[in-house]
């Protein structure tokens, strides 16, 4: 005789079929909501942050460049190989610099040859003027706070010390602030 096999039945396991509860889907949801509000705020911070970073970096290179645009003019400041000139220094207030450079050698301040140059502060712009003539005003730098001119000796500098502060606005960040100090030798005096 064969042996009689009896199958046991299984019961459906009740849970294993039916997927997810409502419970496990809003405990699920929730996580994933506070996972993904830490993700955005850490994002939001590092894109500020970026963004200030950047706007220093940029406040700053373009701080150097006007130093050092205006070093390099100023540094011809008082050139007069002819003994011609008289006064080389028209302005040398706390706020302004002016100076006369005799450029192509001729004894003179030859008017379009840019042997007079100004800098100043107009409002919150770098303004550089060529011939003693407003109408070659060129504005070298936005936003600035601060221009100041130190000199050992108003009536005849041989050192000049610039210092200008800049205010650069910076997104939701607020603003940034920079300020570079340089001491400008001139050769010619």
């Amino acid at each position: 005789m064969m042996p009689h096999h009896t199958r046991q039945r299984v019961k459906p396991n009740r849970l294993s079929n039916t997927g997810f509860t409502l419970i496990e889907l809003l405990i699920a949801i929730a996580i994933s909501s506070i996972i993904m509000t830490a993700v955005v705020s850490v994002y939001t911070a590092l894109t500020r942050s970026y963004t200030t970073e950047t706007v220093r970096a940029s406040a700053q290179q373009d701080l150097r460049s006007a130093i050092t645009l205006m070093a390099q003019d100023i540094r011809l400041a008082g050139l007069d190989p002819l003994n011609a000139i008289g006064n080389s220094f028209p302005v040398t207030t706390a706020n302004a610099f002016g100076f006369i450079a005799d450029l192509d050698y001729d004894g003179a301040v030859t008017v379009g040859n840019n042997e007079q140059i100004d800098y100043f502060l107009r409002g919150t712009q770098l303004i550089q003027m060529l011939d003693n003539n407003p109408a070659t005003d060129a504005v070298l730098m936005d936003n600035v706070t601060a221009l100041n001119f130190t000199y050992d000796d108003p009536a005849d500098p041989t050192t000049i010390v610039i210092n200008m502060t800049i205010v650069a606005p910076a997104g939701r960040a607020g603003t940034v602030t920079r300020t570079l100090t340089e001491r400008v030798r001139l050769r010619n005096q």
